[in-house]
């Protein structure tokens, strides 16, 4: 029997799709019905919709403030994904990474089922909402402005890949001043970015009617499984790390621990604390014979027994000061007086261990940390490393309340389907958010290359430069070539450098 991967289904679709578009088209049946192809694109043209375009689009002042007020988001879009591309180059070229998931050209396109890196429904989802968000914005724009809207339309390539407002070029051409033009070229951008700013706005509100719960990341205890629902600890129960702590404070070290888990009962001897996995060399730990496997339960009379206790009373420590540890080490405990050095990485004491917490056999997972980290998603924009961040977020990991994730929360409301509209509200966000963003890139035929362009173009013709439109055209256009080479290249560097490494094994 044959074995067909993903990849190759979903060629065989696409095949299949292109032969029966290419077949309607010999026959005349989609120009009948007023369609076009491009190759395996579907291009969906309808008139519907504009009468609805006209009503929406009568409030003209407020159009245009909207337009105007974010055009200054869209140069700030436009500074951030250049800077981004540049960056990418000089990665590329001196240090490519390793072939990925993340470098597959089927996961560099936002197709549904096509990319194998985010969930399809949800990124289904998440693109049409986006491309008729963008479209329209353009359209009602175009009315704002006096430009005739001829028809609206889709691209599809089985799925909807793209969207379009098919405004009247000539009228715009000739018609429509520079500012005009920038605020109906801006309007998509703007549109998506609006959009995404009020779907994370409700995401977050909406986090908090989820509760976080304890779990089993992992275990050494063969008759406890990773993934169980921790309950409760010695009758505590428990749902954040100060919950663990607190349970743990009340049980004295080497008693007895009873857990609560939605597998049953546990009985087990209460070895706690933040056991030692890695030393730095010539620092304090590995100086005083401190050793990898050893379980750190006190310091300074102050019992540690979560990762959480154990930075709170390091954070407070001082270069220089001396540490008293109370140390776990193959069934006895010992103690180590420690001068603590600097902390290259803040100005408290610095011990010199990597460390993991680790409760009678078991590392402990907390749901709390992601629902913080969400939480806290509007606080980390202030800075370009939270930008990143959110740039490449489901590329982190986190792709929505699906699967295994939405066994670690559990709704104060409506049940699952809080977990859906989660998780669609975040696809909108992220998708109008990423296709916005991609869409500043100052490259024609994209947005930002045609905001860029008027803008340039008006800049050197009140410089005096009468070839100002030839000479602006002609930066955009090399622009474009720079920023689309460097797309591919991206795609095709970490590949080829793989092959090659493969080559050498």
């Amino acid at each position: 029997m044959i074995s067909l991967s993903p990849e190759g289904i979903a060629l065989i679709v696409i095949i299949i799709y292109w032969a029966l578009i290419e077949a309607l088209k010999n026959r005349g049946i989609l120009e009948r019905y007023g369609l076009n192809a491009y190759g395996p694109l579907l291009i969906v043209r309808t008139k519907k919709g504009l009468g609805f375009l006209e009503k929406i689009s009568r409030p003209k002042r407020f159009w245009r403030f909207f337009a105007t007020s974010g055009i200054p988001a869209v140069f700030a879009g436009m500074a951030f994904m250049f800077a981004l591309v540049i960056l990418m180059d000089i990665v590329m070229i001196k240090s490519p990474p390793p072939p990925s998931p993340v470098t597959s050209p089927r996961n560099a396109l936002l197709i549904p089922w096509v990319n194998t890196l985010f969930p399809p429904v949800y990124l289904l989802i998440g693109l049409v909402v986006t491309l008729v968000v963008h479209e329209f914005s353009h359209a009602i724009l175009c009315r704002v402005e006096g430009v005739k809207v001829k028809s609206l339309g889709l691209l599809l390539l089985i799925a909807p890949v793209g969207g379009f407002a098919e405004p009247d070029e000539e009228e715009l051409e000739k018609k429509a001043t520079r500012a005009q033009k920038i605020r109906i070229f801006s309007a998509g951008v703007i549109s998506n970015f609006a959009l995404a700013s009020i779907a994370f706005a409700i995401f977050i509100l909406l986090l908090n009617f989820l509760s976080p719960v304890v779990f089993v990341a992992y275990s050494y205890n063969p008759r406890i499984h990773q993934g169980e629902i921790i309950y409760s600890i010695n009758g505590v129960n428990v749902s954040t790390p100060s919950d663990v702590t607190e349970a743990l404070l009340k049980t004295p070290f080497g008693g007895k621990l009873k857990l609560t888990t939605d597998s049953g009962e546990y009985e087990l001897p209460a070895i706690y604390g933040v056991k030692i996995v890695g030393l730095y060399k010539n620092y304090p730990a590995e100086k005083a014979g401190l050793k990898v496997g050893m379980i750190i339960y006190e310091v300074n009379n102050t019992v540690t027994p979560t990762l959480e206790s154990f930075e709170k009373v390091m954070s407070k420590t001082k270069p220089g000061e001396v540490l008293t540890l109370h140390v776990y080490w193959n069934g006895s405990t010992e103690v180590f007086r420690i001068k603590l050095a600097k902390s290259p990485y803040s100005n408290s004491g610095f011990l010199g261990v990597e460390v993991y917490e680790y409760i009678s056999g078991l590392e402990l997972g907390y749901s709390s940390i992601l629902l913080n980290q969400l939480k806290s998603l509007p606080y980390n924009l202030w800075n370009i490393r939270g930008w990143l961040y959110f740039v490449a977020m489901p590329l982190m990991g986190f792709k929505g309340f699906i699967g295994q994730t939405e066994k670690y929360f559990k709704p104060k409301v409506l049940g699952k389907e809080l977990f859906v509209i989660l998780t669609s509200l975040y696809w909108i966000g992220w998708v109008n958010f990423y296709v916005g963003l991609f869409n500043c890139l100052p490259a024609i035929p994209l947005d930002g290359g045609r905001v860029f362009y008027e803008v340039l173009a008006a800049f050197l013709e009140r410089l005096g430069i009468k070839s100002g439109d030839r000479i602006a055209s002609s930066v955009v256009k090399y622009l474009a070539y720079l920023i689309f080479a460097s797309l591919i290249m991206s795609i095709v560097i970490p590949n080829v450098s793989g092959y090659l490494r493969w080559l050498r094994l």
